[in-house]
């Protein structure tokens, strides 16, 4: 098995152990109990930006960072590279991904899409934060600093409510 396919394997995996029961954890995604796994499981394009920011786990947050790891992330860093490591271009901050990216309904969402918050540094209308979908329930962003990138629950509770998603090119 080639590398891009064991990545896209684990990736898999992930998404597929972190959807079975929601344990509590609002699932924006689900419009019932039941997810199908093959609706949430990344997509070429999509599995390669969810590897790579995963492999970013645990990385500090340094605003304005755009990697690598020893330089730090701030959010919109760590979609923008993650979804060039795919293939797709997207604006630097979280306001132009949000202005330039394709909107897309909560019920069509999937690994991969970013979800936009307004955030400390935002608004309703040009969101200060932004993270990806990794399953109906979880998220990986780089929230703040001191929070070093990480893997949380997917939820607008903490970041003043969800303002919406979009969908990179290639997803």
């Amino acid at each position: 098995m080639g590398a891009g396919l064991k990545v896209a394997a684990i990736v898999g995996l992930i998404v597929l152990i972190g959807n079975g029961k929601h344990h509590g954890v609002p699932s924006v995604l689900a419009t019932t109990d039941s997810v199908t796994a093959s609706r949430l499981a990344p997509s070429g394009h999509a599995a390669v930006a969810i590897a790579y920011a995963e492999h970013q786990l645990g990385c500090p947050y340094v605003w304005g960072g755009t990697g690598p790891c020893s330089a730090g992330f701030d959010c919109s860093g760590l979609m923008m590279r993650a979804w060039q490591s795919a293939g797709a271009w997207m604006p630097r901050t979280s306001q132009q991904q949000w202005a330039s990216l394709r909107h897309i309904p909560a019920s069509q969402v999937r690994p991969g899409d970013l979800v936009f918050f307004p955030g400390s540094d935002g608004t309703w209308r040009a969101p200060g934060h932004v993270a990806m979908v990794i399953s109906g329930s979880r998220m990986i962003q780089a929230y703040a600093t001191g929070t070093p990138v990480e893997v949380s629950p997917l939820s607008g509770a903490g970041a003043g409510g969800i303002v919406g998603f979009a969908r990179p090119g290639g997803a």
